[in-house]
């Protein structure tokens, strides 16, 4: 049974998690807990709460919902490979095949003008990659309009976007030519209903959790609930209000109606905007913010699930608080019956103290500087709450890897007495590797100038230095005889002329090159 627990408190929902594990172990030794999270940041921090609370965590899988899922599909469904040929980086090398014979279709006019005269391979790649990333998106969230396609139906597709089911079409043939499996997540879900009720134990995961997604997709929800007939589902959602908040909306909203109705030519009048004031916005924070959790929790409305409330009560101690208790009871400060009702508007007003610091705001003049301002903070705070350790922190920011160098330089050149540790998540492969980036550089290479900056910057790699059997000595030198030798950019007079430049040597690795060897022979 699939069954739905809402809290405005993250710790609540951990403890009860914690509580469900710990309280309830299951009965078969080799099958694992399965917790589905929405990051691996967010897996390190319960493996962490677990281990702390329990003692041990062990025997525990923490995978994203959509890897579950097809796993699950794998186990259930016959011929359903582990990587699907539809899957975002399987589609692009399917399109750099299909679509150039594509663009002298008619339909296909804007894809053909974008490509221009040129046709080049790497703008043929980065459209076919957005492409592939549109189906991928298509494939969670409009299962019934790749349904349709595949049917030979273009709706909801019309005028300029007649390409894309024809397009899909064609991928579907392609894949269907070389004998590739024919799954993908938009219909599967049929198949994987019927399978379901004659699946063997062993198949399905005896306990599922579901913990700090923000939202899933439709056809996820479903699969889970029909997955929570043979087991037992808790799907943990923070939940930010008690209140029935599925029907708030903005003030943004309100005004595009109002815009919409004036452009449409009626007058607006006293009797437009009373209709306008029948619409419910709530807490003007979480109408504006809170759209994406608003629709999910629509959506779980819907299934009419059993569900538990773990909300806390209000608590006005400090601005942070009560911005969070405003929330948590729809309450809106600033609307009252009557605008002139001065006592009304002293009655809400909340009194801040001197010292409340639960919400501050720094104007920063760039990243770097931010980073600085939020390890003082840091320090600060844990000097003055000895209970709280670096591991109760969480850095929140829109993009990890633009910030990536600003933490390292900041939090990672820290001296002894203020050094925090710390640690970056839900950065990509090649972000966090090192020697990722650069191989992807040197591939980049043959692009570019060949500047003496850029080529002894990848001989100073570590891995470099050991293949060539280079110790940081020998760099050094090597790095003089670059700098003394007159090196500047270019292998030689014909690949300056390959960049359309003058064909010319000098201060080129080639007339360097000859300067040592003459020197060498002198």
């Amino acid at each position: 049974m699939l069954k739905v627990y809402h809290s405005n408190s993250l710790d609540t929902l951990r403890d009860l998690l914690v509580e469900m594990v710990s309280r309830a172990p299951l009965s078969d030794p080799f099958n694992a807990e399965q917790i589905l999270v929405q990051s691996p940041g967010m897996a390190q921090w319960l493996k962490l709460e677990l281990a702390q609370r329990i003692g041990i965590a062990a025997n525990i899988d923490f995978p994203l919902p959509a890897s579950f899922l097809w796993h699950t599909f794998s186990q259930l469904l016959v011929d359903v490979p582990e990587r699907s040929a539809y899957s975002k980086e399987s589609m692009t090398w399917i399109l750099m095949g299909i679509l150039p014979a594509q663009l002298e279709d008619v339909h296909f006019k804007a894809l053909s003008l974008y490509m221009g005269s040129d046709g080049s391979e790497i703008r043929l790649y980065q459209l076919c990659a957005k492409i592939a990333d549109l189906f991928d998106q298509y494939l969670v969230y409009r299962p019934d309009w790749i349904a349709a396609w595949e049917s030979n139906e273009n709706a909801p597709a019309e005028g300029d976007q007649l390409w894309q089911p024809i397009l899909w079409r064609a991928i579907v043939a392609d894949t269907k030519s070389r004998a590739l499996p024919h799954w993908h997540r938009a219909n599967m879900f049929d198949a994987f209903i019927q399978a379901i009720d004659q699946a063997p134990d062993t198949h399905i995961p005896e306990r599922i959790f579901v913990f700090g997604i923000s939202a899933l997709p439709d056809n996820y929800l479903q699969a889970l609930v029909h997955l929570g007939r043979r087991c037992d589902i808790h799907l943990m959602v923070a939940n930010p209000c008690r209140q029935f908040w599925s029907d708030i909306v903005d003030k943004r909203y309100l005004g595009k109606l109002l815009r919409l109705n004036r452009d449409s030519g009626s007058q607006s009048n006293s009797a437009d905007i009373a209709k306008l004031q029948l619409y419910e916005q709530g807490n003007p924070l979480l109408a504006s913010m809170g759209k994406l959790g608003r629709d999910y929790l629509h959506l779980i409305h819907q299934l009419q699930l059993p569900e538990v409330e773990l909300f806390t009560e209000d608590d006005q101690t400090s601005l942070l608080r009560a911005l969070q208790s405003d929330i948590l009871s729809l309450r809106n400060r600033r609307h009252f019956e009557d605008d002139t009702d001065t006592q009304a508007l002293e009655n809400t007003r909340l009194a801040i103290g001197n010292n409340d610091h639960s919400i501050s705001l720094h104007s920063c003049h760039s990243g770097m500087r931010e980073v600085e301002v939020l390890q003082d903070q840091l320090l600060a705070v844990l000097e003055e709450h000895r209970d709280i350790e670096p591991r109760d922190i969480i850095i929140m920011m829109p993009d990890v890897a633009a910030y990536s160098p600003f933490i390292e330089a900041v939090f990672g050149q820290a001296v002894r007495q203020r050094y925090l540790p710390f640690s970056i998540s839900d950065r990509n492969a090649q972000q966090e590797s090192p020697l990722i980036s650069n191989f992807l550089a040197l591939l980049k290479l043959s692009m570019s100038r060949y500047t003496s900056t850029q080529l002894l910057e990848f001989m100073s790699l570590p891995a470099l230095l050991r293949r060539f059997e280079l110790d940081e000595a020998k760099f050094e030198l090597v790095r003089l005889w670059v700098l003394e030798s007159g090196v500047k950019w270019g292998l030689d007079a014909s690949s300056r002329q390959e960049l359309d430049l003058p064909e010319f040597s000098q201060n080129s690795w080639q007339f360097g090159l000859d300067r040592m060897f003459a020197g060498f022979a002198l």
